[in-house]
């Protein structure tokens, strides 16, 4: 079922429907049930049809967008008088051009067996669909409204090797009117994409098992790598995929791009690699870890290992895990470094953390809470586990300018450290306010209705996760639904809703990982 199809229009619409003719209230209403595929003999082209019957009848005549079975109700106000010369008009257009089908010498189907087959139908590239669907139906209407056509595109769950079919009901000269639209709507845009888009410097086949850790949590790690090489990364979709393995191209400047390649080939070798687990004191973390994170990031530079550091509140007998991942060279050098670090402050008696424990107050925006804290925390643990504090977050306590109350308790440098980075996130809050003067707007999308979960989460976990990442208002509306998916609408800065979108589709495009 096209999206947007037989929409009803709305008043103040210059659609084929908004004319008023007659004056004062209608005395009389009725309904006619017309075949759906004829809809477009009644509306005609860019809604002449229409309002010629209009014209002439003095009646108000709505094709709404309600369907019972193969037909569309039309409804007609007006006087007695109007209604049924509006309805004599429509029956005799209709019967008109049942007959002129089953005039001698004219081709067409017997009047006892009717088409509602499509007149025309081809295919078109999945991802063009929405220029075809338009926002909120609007293009869709518009090519329906133009050419007498009805207009059908068919949902994501019935593409076949990564195109749909769109179908059209009508007479030849209108579905030759819309096909020509289409089709020239589609080539504008794959030769604008050719002059705007270079081919990939790079190339590689990826496991699809890997992807996911290729693009990493909220797409942050994808996003690091693109951030870091100055190019353009794109993986294909799961469909697609051959062997077990999916494209991953790369594009950009051939060292800017080499780069990137070898940045997705050590994480797939990070993760064929067995990792080395160290066990160190709990109060030993903060060495570890450095100031905001520069002592663990150097590690990892001067190494090229991974290292990953559990929560406190992890911690058993006051000792925490430290994972090292990478390759067996990398993993023994990080093991050596942090050893090497834990032996010159035992022989320093472990003054660097002797001095007397501090517990500081910061005051920051309620809106900024969140921020601070986290997903389920993990915002706050990671400020913990970069400076060796412990951060605690009162919503509900605040001062005489409302600001909420968050307390750093720790060395008086590891408290300094953590206060920065509070405040860093406060002022990216406000950085975010101050962007909201953008131009924003908002996006359709359609999503398997089957797969809403992924994106909503438990308790809409995911969703909100997503708002805050991306800066956007997600709404899915349950009550629109068609051919099996459902409608999502984003709203928000461009940007913002084209990189949420992109992230949707690869969360939803992710296999299910059935439960043990």
């Amino acid at each position: 079922m096209a999206r947007g199809r037989g929409d009803k229009t709305e008043a103040g619409d210059q659609g084929p429907t908004s004319a008023q003719p007659g004056a004062g209230p209608p005395a009389a209403k009725d309904k006619m049930a017309v075949p759906s595929f004829k809809i477009g003999r009644i509306i005609g082209r860019k809604g002449a049809k229409i309002r010629e019957l209009q014209e002439r009848s003095r009646a108000k005549i709505d094709v709404t967008d309600e369907v019972d079975g193969d037909d569309t109700v039309v409804r007609i106000s007006g006087s007695a008088e109007q209604v049924a010369s509006a309805k004599s008009l429509i029956s005799r257009l209709l019967q008109d051009r049942n007959e002129m089908g089953n005039s001698p010498g004219k081709r067409g189907p017997p009047q006892h067996q009717q088409s509602y087959e499509p007149n025309v139908s081809f295919q078109v590239p999945e991802d063009k669909c929405g220029l075809v669907i338009g926002s909120r139906g609007s293009k869709i209407r518009e090519i329906q409204q133009d050419t007498g056509a009805t207009v059908d595109v068919g949902s994501r769950d019935t593409a076949v090797d990564g195109y749909i079919t769109i179908s059209l009901t009508g007479d030849q000269e209108a579905c030759d009117a819309a096909e020509q639209i289409i089709k020239n709507l589609i080539s504008e845009s794959q030769n604008v994409e050719k002059i705007e888009k270079p081919p990939p410097s790079e190339v590689m086949e990826v496991p699809i098992d890997m992807t996911r850790r290729i693009i990493g949590p909220m797409g942050a790690t994808i996003r690091d790598i693109q951030e870091r090489t100055n190019t353009q990364i794109e993986i294909a979709r799961r469909a697609t995929a051959v062997d077990g393995a999916v494209r991953l191209s790369i594009t950009g400047d051939a060292e800017d791009a080499a780069a990137a390649r070898q940045l997705v080939q050590d994480i797939l070798e990070e993760a064929n690699s067995p990792a080395l687990i160290m066990m160190i004191e709990e109060r030993l973390c903060g060495l570890i870890i450095g100031g905001r994170g520069s002592k663990i990031r150097a590690l990892q530079d001067n190494t090229g290992a991974t290292i990953k550091i559990d929560k406190k509140s992890e911690a058993k007998d006051g000792k925490v895990q430290v994972v090292i991942s990478g390759s067996k060279d990398q993993c023994t050098a990080a093991q050596d470094e942090i050893s090497a670090i834990i032996a010159q402050s035992r022989d320093q008696g472990g003054q660097e953390r002797q001095a007397p424990e501090r517990k500081l107050s910061v005051w920051v925006p309620e809106s900024a809470c969140g921020m601070i804290i986290g997903k389920s925390g993990s915002k706050v643990a990671e400020i913990e586990a970069r400076t060796g504090t412990r951060v605690d977050v009162y919503s509900k306590e605040r001062n005489a300018d409302g600001l909420c109350l968050v307390t750093v308790s720790g060395h008086p440098d590891a408290c300094a450290d953590a206060r920065a980075i509070i405040e860093d996130i406060v002022a990216a809050e406000n950085d975010d306010e101050a962007d909201e003067g953008q131009e924003r707007g908002s996006m359709d999308i359609w999503v398997d209705t089957g797969s809403l979960g992924k994106i909503i989460g438990r308790g809409g976990s995911k969703i909100r996760d997503m708002e805050r990442t991306y800066r956007v208002k997600i709404d899915v509306k349950k009550d629109e639904v068609e051919g099996g998916e459902t409608k999502v609408v984003l709203i928000g800065a461009r940007n913002d809703v084209l990189d949420t979108r992109d992230f949707i589709y690869q969360v939803i495009d992710e296999p299910d990982v059935p439960a043990l």
